[in-house]
């Protein structure tokens, strides 16, 4: 059934409301400029919204995939720079991005391990002490028992 106007009340709303991606994951960070240099040159992620202006950059791929935004928080924000940041990267080779970002000085709280559930995992901080988490599983949609998903 096709979606109507909903001024007409022809609207099927089983077909609407419906969640479509992770639009955007946000990192507060203490100062921007530094946080820019290693989202982008460390990380390698592109810049693809600089509103430094509004204290706001965003990186990504440009597809409709999810992005990072780093903002430099208000000092009565909850969310300061530091700890958990609730992010997963993933790569296509975990010992290659942790030697190139080693080699750049970048810490690991976790080095490349592999994990009961197959895959392997590291988890890296960023300048602000903010955890991301980085992996590689290429099968993990693939697995023959979901419970190792």
């Amino acid at each position: 059934m096709p979606i109507g106007d909903p001024m007409d009340g022809e609207v099927d709303y089983q077909e609407r409301g419906k969640i479509t991606r992770v639009w955007i994951s946000t990192i507060p960070v203490s100062n921007l400029d530094g946080a820019i240099e290693f989202y982008e040159e460390v990380l390698g992620l592109p810049v693809l919204l600089d509103s430094r202006e509004n204290n706001w950059v965003e990186f990504g791929k440009d597809d409709p995939l999810g992005k990072i935004a780093i903002y430099v928080p208000s000092s009565f924000d909850k969310r300061q720079p530091g700890g958990e940041t609730g992010i997963v990267l993933e790569t296509d080779s975990i010992y290659e991005l942790h030697r190139r970002l080693v080699d750049d000085g970048v810490i690991f709280k976790l080095k490349p391990q592999r994990q009961h559930w197959g895959g392997l995992m590291a988890v890296l901080i960023d300048p602000d002490g903010n955890e991301i988490t980085v992996v590689e599983d290429p099968e993990h949609y693939s697995r023959a028992n979901p419970d190792t998903i």
